[in-house]
């Protein structure tokens, strides 16, 4: 478009550039921290300030909801061997220093492809045809879900924005510390969260996205910041969160975090990462965890894209070569990378929750899981380490919409076939297979003895609990 201006001609040589330094998650994690801050949390009945009066150390700040402090160690102290030594000391839980994480593109071989002329719509890209996005939207668009990124900030004045101006809401810069998350030029990784939320709104166009700028423009940042920005997520009844970010070890602040999440039934989707490495050899943060969604790429083609980690632990995978989105300033740009897989589950997350907000954690992995394509034919010696397949967004919805609490059999009626294929499941191990989230008949999130009473009250007494009316 001719009202679009070009950037100069070093941000394009850059933008064209391949980064070959080593792996983003050897850079940071283990060995690579904040070096005056720990982060500590006590056991119950002990209290902080006897850690303080011990070995001098003083409260930066505290995170109620998971009750983890950030500690300023004295000067000329070594971080690494003072924490070894508080974590030892009575009444530590633990005490770590405190790691920095990474978005893996600012640090590794991807770097985005600066288009300043807007080639194309972001909806025909390969990627959307390849999920079928536009018969997605004729089921749902997102309506009355809010997304949480939490990544390097977004640039809101992005003219692809301007007519949903009212959907972003910039909630906290943690890197500059004031109100204003805003994407910042300048760096390896400037762009990345700008890049993230045009997937974003491209998936689930009618959705909120809340901002969380915890990334410097070199897509680096610490871990207690991050857990800070996962809590205010929570407290900003965001339903599914982004993080395209990650380290290797375990952070332990934002892993408090991260579990108050999953039991707040809030979905948090982590990109794999870029390191072509089995998961199971370098365990990276937090896509590993049990309550994060781990997301693989995919190329053109629905094989592996050549830099994605895979898995035992992958969830789900999705396309992750030229993807196309927006950019700084008034640009769009190609870019590859998990990153950019993690928005296309973050969005159908928020599309499904949509058509049904009551479904619980495991509810809405299962939908997401069980529907998704296999690309195991397409990927030998990959079987079974892509997760499921492919994301299939028609399909998780069409499951939802025909969703019937209490249909085990998956006919779409509650009747005593049902019944039946509860008790083999519940008590004699069979029929595995025939049990999915519409199993759970008294609607706790759950397929238990609870089910099964909540199907005979149903089909015996005439007595039915909301959720199973379809």
């Amino acid at each position: 478009m001719s009202n679009r201006r070009f950037l100069p001609v070093a941000a394009l040589l850059f933008g064209l550039a391949v980064l070959l330094s080593t792996p983003a998650i050897a850079r940071t994690g283990r060995g690579h921290f904040v070096p005056d801050e720990l982060v500590c949390r006590m056991l119950p009945d002990y209290t902080i300030d006897s850690v303080n009066a011990e070995f001098g150390t003083v409260v930066k700040s505290h995170q109620i909801a998971t009750d983890c402090y950030l500690l300023i160690i004295p000067q000329g102290q070594n971080a690494e061997s003072l924490a070894i030594s508080i974590e030892a000391y009575v009444g530590v839980e633990f005490c770590r220093p405190n790691y920095y994480l990474a978005a893996p593109e600012g640090l590794q071989r991807s770097s985005p492809f600066v288009d300043a002329q807007a080639r194309l719509p972001i909806d025909s890209q390969k990627a959307a045809t390849t999920i079928n996005l536009e018969d997605a939207h004729l089921i749902a668009e997102g309506d009355g879900i809010n997304i949480a990124l939490i990544d390097g900030g977004v640039n809101f004045s992005h003219p692809e924005f301007a007519l949903i101006a009212d959907q972003f809401v910039t909630r906290w810069d943690y890197v500059s510390n004031d109100a204003l998350a805003f994407d910042e030029p300048g760096g390896s990784c400037s762009g990345h969260g700008t890049f993230i939320a045009g997937l974003l709104h491209l998936v689930a166009p009618a959705s909120n996205i809340y901002v969380y700028r915890v990334l410097d423009t070199g897509g680096v940042g610490d871990g207690y910041s991050i857990a800070g920005a996962v809590l205010q997520a929570i407290d900003d009844s965001c339903s599914v969160i982004n993080l395209s970010l990650g380290m290797v070890g375990v952070h332990d602040a934002l892993d408090e975090a991260l579990k108050l999440a999953k039991q707040r039934n809030i979905m948090v989707v982590a990109s794999a990462g870029n390191d072509s490495t089995d998961l199971n050899a370098i365990f990276p943060f937090p896509a590993t965890r049990t309550y994060c969604l781990a997301i693989a790429a995919l190329d053109t083609l629905n094989q592996k894209a050549d830099f994605s980690n895979y898995g035992t632990k992958i969830a789900v995978c999705t396309p992750g070569t030229e993807i196309y989105s927006t950019f700084l300033d008034t640009t769009y740009a190609t870019w590859e990378g998990t990153s950019f897989a993690a928005p296309f589950v973050t969005g159908l997350a928020a599309l499904i929750l949509s058509v049904d907000s009551t479904l619980v954690w495991e509810q809405l992995d299962t939908t997401i899981s069980q529907t998704a394509v296999s690309v195991d034919s397409l990927n030998p010696g990959l079987e079974g380490l892509l997760g499921t397949g492919l994301i299939n967004p028609v399909a998780a919805l069409q499951s939802v919409l025909t969703h019937v609490h209490g249909d085990v059999t998956g006919d779409l009626t509650v009747d005593i076939s049902d019944l039946n294929g509860l008790v083999d499941f519940l008590f004699f191990s069979l029929g595995e297979s025939l049990v999915a989230p519409s199993a759970d008949a008294d609607c706790n999130g759950v397929v238990d003895v609870g089910d099964l009473t909540a199907l005979i009250d149903h089909l015996f007494f005439n007595v039915t609990t909301t959720c199973m009316i379809p």
